[in-house]
């Protein structure tokens, strides 16, 4: 079996198809089925469904999917060990993101970064924030951004927090909260709210905000991006809440944005990586620098701590 071959065969699942894995690894399409059916023939068994549009991972692939990831994994921070030897740093790096912090952080994160280690790739993976604990344990990024709340299993993750952004309600200039100063939080109970994220509403009572009222929104529109919520507000279909970043990266238009009249009406950020898995070099330099020297997003304020931990300790 050859590492191209498993190469090739995460690429295929990762991009969705033959022909965008081929213009990842920069080769021809016959040279990825080629390389794939080879991996095939040496299992004895079929990986993809390739009569699916995007390609989908039969029963045999999905299990060796997770071994694939492990095994490049490994060698990824093999070749980073060699590289910190060497004094260039390299390897790559599956960063897992959601749509506001794609807009608002990444790009000047990765922009900064590259200038430090220009020989490290960070390979981004945008996904509803429900959806990046999986991707996590499952091998597809190695680090993700997300809220911390509803909070993550301590056995199963590490963390460090990156910023804090306030909480908002936008509505439209004629609905009642869209006149007044601040939103008192006790006239968001009843109202027909739209949200970014999916959450269980029972979940939603670990935030200070929903705790301190005793009971979770009311739910109309669960959406992943914050200009499809601003749009739906828009539209009259109910009252948004997302975050000051999200609105800094939208158009928000002739929307009235409110802040909310309650202390916990804020959201905390932080980068986690699964417990489990032994970070490699280009990983590690990608964790140091998010958490000691990356700037944090505009209208937000820092919260990380001073260092950051090793990929050996504890949570």
């Amino acid at each position: 079996m050859e590492i191209r071959w498993l190469e090739t065969f995460v690429a295929v699942v990762e991009n969705g198809g033959f022909a965008k894995a081929a213009d990842v690894l920069y080769c021809s399409q016959p040279t990825v089925s080629a390389q794939v059916s080879a991996l095939e023939r040496e299992l004895g068994a079929e990986l993809l469904d390739r009569g699916r549009r995007p390609v989908e991972l039969t029963e045999s692939g999905r299990a060796l999917l997770h071994h694939a990831r492990a095994v490049l994994d490994q060698i990824e921070s093999a070749r980073g060990s060699v590289s910190d030897v060497l004094g260039a740093r390299r390897g790559t790096v599956r960063l897992g993101t959601y749509p506001s912090a794609t807009a608002g952080y990444i790009p000047s994160l990765l922009e900064r970064f590259h200038q430090n280690h220009p020989l490290v790739r960070v390979h981004l993976v945008e996904l509803g924030g429900a959806y990046l604990e999986q991707a996590a344990l499952s091998g597809e990024v190695n680090l993700f951004l997300r809220q911390t709340t509803p909070p993550l299993s301590s056995s199963q993750f590490f963390s460090e927090p990156l910023w804090q952004e306030r909480l908002k309600v936008i509505a439209d200039s004629s609905h009642h909260l869209g006149a007044v100063d601040v939103v008192p939080p006790q006239a968001l109970l009843g109202q027909p709210l739209i949200m970014t994220g999916h959450y269980r509403l029972d979940s939603l009572l670990s935030h200070p905000l929903w705790r301190d009222l005793g009971e979770p929104p009311t739910l109309a529109y669960e959406v992943s991006h914050p200009q499809s919520l601003i749009e739906l507000v828009r539209a009259g279909l109910g009252i948004g809440i997302t975050t000051a970043l999200a609105l800094h990266v939208s158009r928000v238009g002739n929307l009235a944005v409110k802040d909310i009249d309650h202390p916990g009406a804020v959201r905390d950020v932080s980068v986690y990586w699964p417990s489990g898995r032994r970070l490699s070099a280009a990983t590690q330099a990608l964790l140091d620098f998010m958490t000691t020297t990356a700037p944090v997003p505009p209208v937000t304020e820092s919260i990380r701590t001073v260092g950051t931990r090793t990929s050996g300790e504890g949570g």
